[in-house]
């Protein structure tokens, strides 16, 4: 695990789903009620098979695969409606994040979010949960690409204002981290239980690897880097 340098990190990007919200359970949810409502009979692993998928090619898969009898874009929006309603309404943020939040303010890091759903969905919860405050802006992989990919990292590292070598990112999927890794990025791994089986390798890339985002040999290690 490297320090960064010792020195204060100039961004800090968040992944949503699974780091910032214990939301992870719309992923498995959703895609299946809507293979469901339009006739098909989906796996239990369906959420599996398609998380690394953009939305759309998630979309034109489980259309062609299941049969259904309707459009990519039907499911598209019938999984857009209901996950604005959880955020809106149901999701919790994951044990630790305020205290990170705070910490990174007092070291006066900027934050932002990176997320594979909307940006109104991301700010809908934040502003929901009192934290939308702690952040600069939301940004979506339906503008910027999946997370297979660096662009969406690399747009925040922009409007951050930070170098990929001196922002971190804090993600729970291992493909995502991966990415961000590759990029130049210092990743900030987080522990989800979705991802159970993915945790030695989501360890072994991290820069850290943080059990609750309010790990306190982390938020040690925050407070002793300096400019």
């Amino acid at each position: 695990e490297r320090d960064g340098g010792a020195m204060r990190p100039e961004g800090a990007i968040f992944d949503l789903d699974g780091t910032l919200t214990d939301s992870m359970y719309i992923w498995d949810d959703a895609p299946r009620a809507l293979v469901r409502r339009f006739g098909g009979r989906p796996p239990e692993d369906l959420a599996r098979r398609i998380k690394e998928m953009g939305r759309r090619e998630a979309s034109e898969y489980m259309v062609k695969t299941f049969g259904l009898s309707c459009t990519a874009d039907q499911v598209m929006e019938g999984v857009n409606d209901i996950v604005t309603v959880e955020y809106r309404e149901k999701v919790p943020l994951k044990p630790g994040t305020d205290a990170l939040l705070t910490r990174l303010a007092e070291l006066r890091v900027p934050c932002g979010i990176a997320t594979a759903s909307e940006a109104f969905q991301a700010r809908d919860a934040m502003v929901r949960l009192g934290q939308w405050g702690r952040f600069r802006f939301a940004v979506s992989c339906l503008q910027y690409g999946p997370k297979t990919a660096p662009g969406i990292y690399l747009e925040a590292a922009r409007r951050l204002g930070g170098r990929p070598e001196r922002t971190l990112v804090f993600e729970d999927a291992l493909h995502a981290a991966r990415t961000a890794k590759a990029a130049g990025f210092l990743v900030c791994g987080v522990y989800d239980p979705s991802a159970a089986e993915d945790q030695a390798e989501l360890r072994a890339l991290s820069d850290w690897y943080l059990p609750r985002l309010d790990d306190p040999e982390f938020l040690s290690r925050l407070q002793q880097m300096e400019d």
